[in-house]
């Protein structure tokens, strides 16, 4: 999918392979996302994000720039719940500038290769970022946060919750933009 004013388009591939679904682990340790994609574990380990993505549960795509070499550009993974998902992103520090077009591309690649319905986005409300960017992919924010609802432990404190924020999708809505 071209998007107006792109050179290219992102590539995007099912991670249906062991392989695949370990290629996001290393960038996710060099630039130090581990924790922040993983906020539900004190110390998140590679066994973390195989049982993450694993595909028992879960819908895994990974995001390649082919006018840069073809390099992870990001990752995506829905966790199915009837027609509809949660979904979430991570998107490689040298894409974040492009975070907009690369998750739009990243949304429409999901429904177009999974007969979801709809997208719903559970992530850390103290993750300000992520407003705008759920925004800025068509998400209604939901206005509403569940209080604790995100356990997120550290080392010191392990049983530390933090609310949760929420943000929704319909497919039809995505495509009428």
């Amino acid at each position: 999918m071209l998007v107006s004013g792109s050179q290219h388009a992102y590539r995007f591939i099912q991670a249906d392979t062991p392989e695949l679904r370990r290629l996001p682990w290393a960038r996710l340790q060099d630039e130090g996302l581990a924790h922040a994609v993983l906020w539900n574990r004190a110390e998140p380990t590679v066994l973390d994000w195989l049982d993450t993505v694993s595909p028992r549960t879960t819908l895994t795509g990974l995001a390649f720039d082919d006018a840069r070499d073809g390099r992870l550009a990001g990752a995506l993974w829905v966790v199915p719940a009837g027609l509809s998902g949660t979904v979430h992103f991570v998107i490689f520090r040298d894409w974040q500038h492009d975070s907009i077009r690369l998750g739009r591309e990243a949304v429409a690649w999901i429904f177009r290769t999974w007969p979801l319905r709809s997208l719903l986005a559970a992530y850390p409300a103290p993750y300000r970022h992520l407003h705008g960017f759920m925004a800025g992919l068509g998400f209604t924010l939901w206005p509403h946060h569940l209080p604790g609802g995100c356990h997120m432990p550290t080392l010191t404190s392990p049983s530390r919750c933090r609310d949760m924020a929420f943000a929704s999708l319909e497919r039809g809505a995505f495509f009428r933009r």
